[in-house]
Order: C-alpha cells, then sequence, then structure tokens
C-alpha cells in the first residue's frame, strides 16, 4: 500500500511536467451568423493549392457588415474550385467563370487572365449560410450583387480636336 500511495504523487508529478512541455493544439476559428442575406466588404482574394483536396481554390474573405453598414459584425470565407490540374483552370461553365464575368462588369478580352484582384476590394450584398458538421460555421453561399467596382466598356473622353471639327484662327 506505501507503494502506491508512493507511486501516485510521482506519476502525478510526471504527467504535470508532461503536459506543460508538449505544444497547444491549434484551431482556426470562423465566426458564424444567422443565415441570411447582409452587406459584405471583400478584403482580399488569393488563390492558392489546397493539399486535404488536391485542387486549386479561391478564397475570398468578406468583413460583413451590420445593417448599416458602420460596423464589422464577422469575417466570413468563400472558397471557389479552380480545379485539380497542374495549373488553376476556370472552364466557361465554373463558378469562378460566371462570377468573375459579374464582378468584371463584362468578359474577359482575348488573352485576359481571369486575376482574382477583380473581387478584392468590393461590396456586395451576400448570402450566408452555414456548413454542416460538429463545428459548423458561417460561410457565403452566393453574391446576390455587386455593389461597387468596375462598370462595363471604357470611359473615354473625346477631345475637339479628334472629332474633325478644328478651330481654324
Amino acid at each position: 500500500m506505501s507503494l502506491m500511495t508512493d507511486a501516485t504523487p510521482h506519476c502525478k508529478r510526471r504527467s504535470y511536467v508532461r503536459l506543460r512541455e508538449q505544444p497547444e493544439i491549434e484551431w482556426r476559428y470562423y465566426d458564424r451568423l444567422s443565415p441570411g442575406v447582409y452587406p459584405a466588404y471583400c478584403v482580399c482574394a488569393k488563390r492558392y493549392r489546397d493539399p486535404g483536396f488536391k485542387r486549386w481554390t479561391c478564397l475570398l474573405r468578406f468583413d460583413v457588415l451590420s445593417k448599416d453598414r458602420v460596423s464589422v459584425i464577422a469575417r466570413v470565407p468563400w472558397w471557389i474550385n479552380l480545379g485539380s490540374r497542374q495549373e488553376p483552370f476556370a472552364s466557361r461553365r465554373s463558378r469562378y467563370f460566371s462570377e468573375w464575368i459579374v464582378a468584371n462588369g463584362g468578359p474577359p478580352l482575348r488573352g485576359d487572365r481571369l486575376s482574382p484582384r477583380v473581387f478584392q476590394h468590393r461590396m456586395a450584398t451576400v448570402e450566408i449560410g452555414d456548413t454542416v458538421g460538429q463545428a459548423p460555421y458561417s460561410v457565403v453561399r452566393k453574391i446576390v450583387v455587386w455593389e461597387t467596382g468596375l462598370v462595363s466598356g471604357h470611359s473615354v473622353s473625346k477631345s475637339r480636336s479628334q472629332d474633325g471639327t478644328q478651330e481654324v484662327q
């Protein structure tokens, strides 16, 4: 019996020391909102290769704003698939391609690259939903409308000397 009482504090002390030496286990916290439609601001847009899904993806991070659009109530992600090829690829039927056209205000010109920067620093109305799982979090389900950014077409001012009616003095 005395052997057990002597061993017990020693084991406790050892496990305590082991616990302190082990690193903490980290995880990413994502905000959770009630599903619905919210105003939002796209803070960043980046593409990367996701090793877990073995595919390219574009990550857009939105600051979801209060109804008065003054304060940020959450930061919510939106992932768009870019395929599992060697390089990122957006087919004409992909979500990325169609969202890029809407955000750009028109289709890409010949030779254009579909940069994710077209989404960045833009106001939008977004539909928020929840993920499924043991620890659900909010994600953007779709963009209802892009509210700021590029407009379709080029804005060109024509000078008087270019319209063929030059003044003669």
